[in-house]
């Protein structure tokens, strides 16, 4: 029988939800979702916390119907296979009614670190509020967050709630969702250090996926992505034979103020002594050696050698299997065809296109045109073959 606050005063367990095993290799993981309070209703089917390995991540649901007792665990813990999350009651637990959880040792006292629900964290952090200063002795929901913000905003047009709470400091929205885009998510997959959040594309409807990762619909979206807190970007689109394209979407993407992502595939190789300015991208099998400069917005695809001391120009794209020697210099905006090898110290100018097997032999002129399978120079023009001593 329920007393005056509506506890129930002979409340029957029903279930117990322990943390499952998410991968066979890593008997840990993180709690990186945690979607139940104390006394609150849950039903079959609901997500009660997500869980995280280095590897895999995985939803744990309710099994069973009812409210929920002591929960076990807080946001960013780190669980064993077999330990317990919460307990299913038939109706509302008084206190007593599950085991307390031993405090963690961050959950009190000095450097405590808040505990909130997924979404209220979302509308935290999109707020601007600083979580080091929201309580620590309780679970913070979005009833606090509301009282110090005020109701909150209607979501962004195009926006659902489920896409704002996933919102993280390394969410990336995706500009383009062709074969290109698979790839840039199979590399985000790879490190872990972004993590794709959605695709804009421009011929796409919202509803549809890339890999999973939802279309939010055309580049009229990305001032409301904005608004609702993400802040990097990567640029999908390559541009062969349109290499204009790729660069009015980089500048697209900064007008809406989001900042160009550095991304690095696990399987790339790249020199301590390399640079890579904001929004290069690095595909499996590419090489970058020592010195190395590799500009803004520029792409290393799959398998291609950017030697020593090599600077490759912004926007410029270096497809698959492209071999560039030491000393290379290609401009900006140059796309240098698959298989194509460049000689030593050559310079390759701005806005040129290199036909796939090419050898390049020495400089090409800014906006040159070198037919695939050729060799440059041309026979009979009258260049001295070789690169810059």
């Amino acid at each position: 029988m329920p007393d005056a606050e509506g506890v129930s005063t002979t409340a029957r367990l029903v279930g117990r939800i322990v943390a499952p095993l998410v991968n066979t290799n890593e008997p840990e993981a993180e709690v990186i979702e945690l979607n139940v309070l104390p006394s609150a209703p849950v039903a079959r089917g609901d997500v009660v916390c997500v869980l995280e390995t280095s590897k895999a991540t995985m939803a744990v649901e309710s099994e069973h119907d009812g409210w929920v007792g002591e929960v076990h665990v807080a946001l960013h813990d780190r669980i064993t296979a077999g330990d317990p999350i919460c307990e299913v009651f038939d109706a509302v637990p008084p206190p007593s009614a599950s085991p307390a959880r031993a405090p963690a040792a961050d959950s009190a006292g000095a450097g405590a670190r808040p505990r909130l629900t997924r979404k209220a964290e979302a509308m935290a952090r999109a707020a601007g509020i600083d979580l080091s200063t929201l309580p620590t002795d309780r679970f913070v929901t979005e009833r606090d967050i509301l009282a110090l913000v005020g109701p909150a905003r209607p979501a962004p047009a195009g926006l659902d709630e489920t896409l704002l709470a996933r919102i993280r400091p390394n969410s990336v929205v995706i500009f383009g969702g062709g074969g290109l885009a698979r790839d840039l998510i199979d590399s985000m997959r790879t490190r872990h250090e972004l993590e794709a959040l959605c695709v804009v594309d421009d011929r796409l409807e919202p509803g549809q996926d890339v890999l999973g990762v939802p279309v939010v619909g055309g580049r009229d979206r990305l001032e409301a992505l904005v608004e609702a807190g993400v802040r990097l970007a990567v640029n999908a689109v390559g541009g062969i034979g349109a290499i204009q394209v790729r660069i009015d979407i980089f500048e697209a993407l900064e007008r809406a103020g989001l900042q160009l992502a550095t991304l690095v595939d696990r399987g790339a190789m790249v020199a301590p002594s390399a640079t890579l300015a904001p929004g290069a991208q690095l595909f499996p099998g590419a090489v970058v050696s020592s010195g190395a400069v590799i500009g803004r917005g520029a792409l290393i695809n799959t398998g291609a050698i950017v030697s020593h001391d090599c600077r490759i120009g912004d926007y410029s794209h270096v497809a698959p299997g492209a071999i560039l020697a030491g000393d290379v210099t290609v401009g900006e905006a140059t796309l240098i065809g698959m298989g194509v090898t460049a000689t030593l110290g050559c310079r390759i100018g701005s806005r040129c296109i290199v036909g796939n097997g090419a050898a390049v032999t020495a400089d090409v002129p800014d906006r040159a045109i070198v037919s695939a399978g050729s060799v440059w120079p041309p026979p009979g023009s009258g260049a001295a073959r070789g690169g810059r001593a």
